[in-house]
């Protein structure tokens, strides 16, 4: 508990002042993440029993976030799938020259996943900032994120199981129904309470609303993704670089998830 709580106490404000500062901070905790997160990913598969190219996922995985940062945003249909593409190509090549055929679709799938699911979608992280407020935006992501979490961990607690008998997924049995449902108004609370704050989205309350479902939707899909790897691969946490909180995985595994999907939602119906 110890370890939590001063994990929390010095990592919550160094988190808000890269998300608030962008630029350069915010790269590095971005390669961070997506440096660290590869690695667990390629360690959980390894324990299992598959072979993933983890230098190269790791290398592929790492270029995609600089890329977005030191050329041209715009561009950045090609900077996320550029590498994603020569990871896959080189796989192959490798794999190929070792004369190798047992699993081989196993270990190059897993390798790119590896890179699509957390360097490709955390990289978004970057293009947010090139969005107005996309400082603020940031840490409200995070807030919502954190509320959302919260809220479906207390009401699953308090009354999980009192209407719906059945937990709400085989992959993560003690979440329940009522703490997903919980998790959405509470979310859709907390960003209405930010907009009316700080008018990230002046007077434009059903987007607000349905950003903050999305948000909800996303985040907890985003945690039962990294439960299903972690019982596919038979362990309980991605790491143990954060003590008691486990790993980078397992503290941005709904961030992962709900970046891309904010960005989107935001260049599409807003800016």
């Amino acid at each position: 508990m110890l370890n939590r709580i001063l994990v929390a106490l010095i990592g919550i404000p160094i988190l808000m002042y890269v998300y608030y500062s962008g630029g350069i901070p915010l790269l590095v905790f971005t390669n961070i993440i997506v440096g660290i997160g590869l690695y667990e990913f390629y360690k959980m598969s390894e324990l299992s029993g598959q072979k993933p190219f983890s230098k190269l996922g790791i290398l592929a995985g790492l270029t995609i976030p600089n890329l977005i940062y030191f050329l041209d945003p715009l561009k950045m249909g090609v900077y996320l799938f550029l590498p994603l593409s020569a990871l896959i190509i080189c796989a192959m090549g490798v794999r190929i020259f070792e004369n190798k055929v047992e699993n081989a679709s196993v270990d190059i799938g897993v390798t790119a996943l590896g890179v699509a699911y957390i360097s490709i979608l955390f990289s978004h992280i970057l293009l947010l900032t090139y969005l107005p407020n996309g400082g603020a935006w940031l840490i409200a992501i995070q807030v919502m994120v954190w509320v959302c979490d919260s809220a479906a961990y207390f009401v699953g607690i308090n009354i999980g199981r009192k209407f719906f008998k059945e937990g709400f997924s085989i992959i993560s049995p003690k979440k329940s129904k009522e703490g997903a449902i919980g998790a959405i108004i509470f979310t859709i609370l907390a960003i209405c309470l930010i907009n009316y704050k700080y008018q990230l989205i002046p007077e434009n309350y059903p987007i607000v609303i349905a950003l903050g479902f999305l948000v909800s939707i996303v985040a907890q899909i985003g945690d039962l993704a990294e439960s299903m790897f972690k019982r596919e691969f038979k362990i309980k946490d991605s790491g143990r670089i954060l003590g008691e909180h486990g790993g980078i995985l397992d503290r941005f595994d709904s961030m992962i998830f709900v970046v891309p999907t904010v960005y989107y939602i935001l260049k599409i119906f807003v800016y």
